[in-house]
Parts: structure tokens; C-alpha cells; sequence
């Protein structure tokens, strides 16, 4: 196996139980990261929500020992929900912990993990602030944190990748066991949760394609039963629905800049209560370009652009959000990337049909200091 192959099986390795939205990881020196990002959404004045908003600071670590690849990382994070009465509501604390390792085998591309999530973050809210998170719990607007925990659990996977021709070739799969945690309180108790068993599989496949590079990946995710319990002591079982990732992109040279289109959906069956169908299925479809542009030695510049589509069982909605970013390298060792975003959308609830425009942006600061 070449270094390439090498490299697909660490990124399948690393996403195989990612979101819809994940960077492929390769393999990098280790490295110390934090910083803080503020990101703030307002509705329209007929929704009801007037406005979201949320301030994380991620605390990251990276460190590499000889096959093997050790990272941890956690959020400490605000989320304060404001409603149009001007009932305010704000969670905050440090989110759940996860810890990784990863073991590359002999020569070949195949990668072992082992991801272990502690449950640091919050359990036992009270309603309203059950409320707040779950507002925030959507990739649509695609907020820093959004959970702040999902009690203990372990994840364990495998990842391995082939050449074919022009074709780089990878798969991977992973398993994740739960231990029930108790997310929110009301006023019948304590209401527990036990996730099922989660599988999740990924293909994925890359070449060469004229200046440039494309790039395929698709994930399945399936899950067993899940379990609650309320506070009164009534029992239940729930069954999520699947879950689908489709991702491409195409890489390329144009003049001295890298610029990067994607498009990704992500697609959720409906869930299944007690033998009936919940109705909660859900698509997001997203489209959108990166470009790196360099300026000098110890600057890039990174402006980009997404489009998002989400059909959810009821209502819809639209977002465009624009960014700027700079990558400024401080030293041989230090790395700052201030980022700032503008979003402009449009909500539309399933009755009566009334439309609300969504109107957001975002700050961020990161710092990387490579070990």
C-alpha cells in the first residue's frame, strides 16, 4: 500500500461515525487547538423563537506515538434561546469528552480505533432548557455544539483502503454501544434514555480527474432499539429510522488558488413508536465551494460559500451563508485562523404556511500550536 492508501484509511477511519458534515482527517504532526467561536441566528417576528445564539470554546489534542494516534477534545459552551415575550434561556457548561486512539497495521492501509465518549456534559435539564438544546440540535444551522451530552458510550472500528486502478478505494465500519443517561427532568421525574446499538458503514472513493481530484463517500447508519423510562415509570421503546450520507467533491488548481466544490445529503428514514411511524423523516441537501488562496509564505486566504436545503417532515427551509477565513502562520509552530460568517435565509412552518426570514452570522478565533 502506498502513503495515499495509507491516508484514505485514517480519514475513513476517523469519519466513519462522524456527522453529515466532516472533513476527511489525514494523518498530521500532533498538535495542541483552541479558541473561541460566537455564532448568533434572529427569525422573523411571527415564529415565535426571536433568536438563537451561542458561544464555544473547543479545547483539542492531537499526539501521534509511533503507529499509534491519540486525540481528545471537548466544548465548553453558552446556548441562550430568547423568545419573542423576551423569556430568556441560557445552558451552559463543558459538553461530553471523547478520547480516541488509532493503530495502523504493519504496511498495509489498515487503520484500528477505539472512541470512548465520558459523560462530562449536561444531564438531568430541567424542560426549558431541554428546549434550548434541542433548538440547537439541527445541522441546518449548524451551530459549534450542538449536544452537549449522550451519556457514556464506546465506539470501535475499522477502516482499510485499496488501489484500483486510478481509483484510491476505502471502506470502513463501526459499533457503538450506549449506556443509558438521563437528558432532562419534568415534572414526572427523571425521563431515561438508552440508545441502541449503532452500526455505520462507509465507502469511499477518489482520482485523479484532469488538474484536479474527485472525490466520492457514502454513509449507512442503522441503529437497534432504543429504550426510555419517565419518572412515573412508564416504559418505551423506539426505533430510529436509517440514515444516509452522500458526499462529492471535486479538488483543482485554479492559477495559484485551491478551490473546492461539494454538494452532500444527508437523508433520515422515519422513526418507528410502539409499531407506528413517527413521520419524522428528514433531508438536508447542501452545496457549496472553498477556496485557498495564498498571499505570502505565512497567509492564506479562505473565502467560501454553502447553500442549504432542509425538507424536514413538515415546513422547510433555505440558508446561504458566506464566509471569510485567514490561515495566518505566526511561526513554524503556531498557526491563527479568525473566521467570520454571514447567513441570510427563509423558515417555512408547515401551518399555516407562514414564511420567516432567518437572518445569522458568526465570529471565530482558533489557535493551533503544533507539538
Amino acid at each position: 500500500m502506498n502513503a495515499r492508501a495509507a491516508a484514505w484509511a485514517m480519514a475513513l477511519a476517523t469519519v466513519a461515525h462522524a456527522g453529515p458534515v466532516s472533513a476527511q482527517y489525514l494523518p498530521e504532526p500532533g498538535a495542541v487547538s483552541t479558541g473561541i467561536e460566537a455564532r448568533y441566528y434572529r427569525f422573523g417576528q411571527d415564529l415565535g423563537v426571536k433568536s438563537l445564539g451561542q458561544i464555544a470554546i473547543p479545547i483539542a489534542i492531537v499526539a501521534p506515538i509511533g503507529r499509534f494516534t491519540f486525540d481528545a477534545g471537548a466544548w465548553i459552551a453558552a446556548t441562550t434561546l430568547t423568545g419573542l415575550n423576551g423569556f430568556r434561556e441560557t445552558v451552559s457548561g463543558i459538553t461530553d469528552t471523547q478520547i480516541r486512539a488509532a493503530y495502523v497495521l504493519g504496511s498495509d492501509a489498515l487503520v484500528l480505533t477505539a472512541l470512548v465518549n465520558l459523560p462530562t456534559g449536561a444531564t438531568n435539564l430541567s424542560a426549558a432548557e431541554y428546549a434550548v438544546l434541542s433548538a440547537t440540535a439541527s445541522s441546518f444551522l449548524a451551530f459549534p455544539v450542538n449536544a452537549y451530552g449522550s451519556g457514556l458510550s464506546a465506539t470501535l472500528g475499522v477502516a482499510g483502503a485499496i488501489r484500483a486502478g486510478a481509483w484510491s478505494l476505502g471502506l470502513a465500519g463501526s459499533a457503538r454501544v450506549s449506556d443509558g443517561f438521563t437528558p432532562f427532568q419534568d415534572s414526572d421525574g427523571g425521563y431515561t434514555y438508552q440508545s441502541g446499538l449503532e452500526a455505520r458503514a462507509r465507502l469511499g472513493a477518489d482520482r485523479l480527474v484532469g488538474n484536479g481530484r474527485l472525490a466520492f463517500g457514502l454513509t449507512l447508519s442503522t441503529f437497534s432499539d432504543d429504550e426510555f423510562v419517565n419518572g412515573a415509570g412508564a416504559t418505551g421503546v423506539y426505533r430510529p429510522g436509517r440514515r444516509v450520507i452522500g458526499e462529492a467533491s471535486y479538488t483543482a488548481l485554479i492559477g495559484p488558488a485551491t478551490v473546492t466544490g461539494y454538494v452532500w445529503d444527508f437523508y433520515r428514514t422515519s422513526g418507528d413508536s410502539a409499531g407506528s411511524s413517527v413521520a419524522n423523516h428528514e433531508n438536508l441537501f447542501a452545496a457549496g465551494v472553498a477556496t485557498r488562496i495564498p498571499m505570502s509564505p505565512t497567509l492564506n486566504l479562505e473565502p467560501g460559500a454553502e447553500l442549504r436545503f432542509a425538507n424536514p417532515a413538515e415546513g422547510s427551509a433555505v440558508l446561504l451563508e458566506l464566509s471569510a477565513a485567514a490561515r495566518i502562520r505566526l511561526s513554524p509552530r503556531y498557526t491563527l485562523i479568525p473566521v467570520a460568517r454571514l447567513d441570510f435565509g427563509r423558515l417555512v412552518e408547515p401551518a399555516p404556511g407562514f414564511g420567516h426570514s432567518i437572518q445569522g452570522g458568526g465570529l471565530s478565533v482558533f489557535l493551533r500550536w503544533s507539538l
